[in-house]
């Protein structure tokens, strides 16, 4: 699949948001359209929603106390919107994300739906390195936010090294970040080059990295789509830590292509399982 289709499937988001005053009540409006059994508009409303949670979160200091409580209602809407699509979640491997510990998570990206199902499936706290366009939506742009999340607009050098920058102090201070190292969603089979500089990140604060491997949530929403399609298998595979405190120079210069590899094979398990 060419960079040049895939950028036109995920454009679509990109041109609803940024053409809208109101970014979020156009995304409603396009799902209404498109998704018959109005599955989708019901999963954002459910995200709307949480607009009645935000002044306590406001009004918190920062600290373990909002963090809870911002990560919770991330958490609960994420489950909602689960329940709501008849996602048949499987999660394995959470056995091991040791409790306290900061980890990087390396996931593979396919679908818009990959962000409910993470949140629903974590078993750690954890915030995403995101796309700058979440900034345009409000609702979603306040909780990522409190969240910690690390936003990155794509396509300047200087934001790019910023990001780099933010992730390294995230990361030293103790706070998990979810990773699309692919830098846009994915269609079928494989992984795209990972975009340089992310994982590196990790290497030179000292934390694991844990690749995460996503199955099945493009059959939920299909890059481009504005729709849901209920009663579809997911499973969430977490790996091996590599502890990047351990990795030799060589190592350490290659990590992406390590993740990588690590990723490919998951992914390639996670297609035959399916298919028995």
């Amino acid at each position: 699949m060419s960079d040049a289709l895939l950028e036109t499937d995920e454009d679509r988001y990109k041109d609803i948001v940024v053409g809208s005053k109101i970014p979020a009540i156009a995304l409603l409006n396009e799902s209404i359209k498109e998704d018959r059994l109005l599955l989708l508009p019901r999963a954002l409303r459910l995200c709307l929603r949480t607009i009645n949670r935000m002044p306590r979160a406001l009004f918190m200091n920062p600290g373990p106390d909002r963090d809870s409580y911002v990560y919770h209602t991330l958490e609960d809407c994420s489950r909602r919107i689960c329940h709501l699509a008849q996602i048949r979640l499987e999660v394995r491997g959470q056995e091991r994300v040791e409790p306290g510990r900061t980890y990087l998570f390396a996931v593979n990206h396919s679908s818009p739906a990959d962000i409910p199902v993470l949140y629903a499936a974590f078993p750690t706290q954890a915030a995403f390195v995101a796309n700058g366009l979440f900034r345009k939506v409000p609702v979603f742009s306040f909780w990522m936010q409190k969240s910690g999340a690390v936003f990155l607009d794509k396509g300047s050098e200087a934001a790019a090294l910023a990001v780099f920058r933010t992730m390294i102090r995230r990361l030293k201070k103790g706070r998990s970040l979810i990773l699309f190292p692919e830098g846009h969603m994915h269609k079928g089979d494989g992984l795209e080059e990972f975009k340089r500089g992310g994982l590196h990140a990790a290497v030179l604060a000292g934390v694991p990295i844990v690749p995460v491997c996503l199955y099945g949530t493009a059959e939920v929403i299909p890059i481009g789509s504005m729709h849901i399609r209920p009663r579809k298998h997911v499973t969430v595979d977490f790996g091996e830590p590599i502890e990047t405190a351990d990795l030799g120079r060589d190592a350490r210069k290659n990590i992406d292509g390590i993740v990588r590899e690590r990723l490919l094979a998951m992914k390639a398990e996670a297609r035959e399982q399916a298919r028995r």
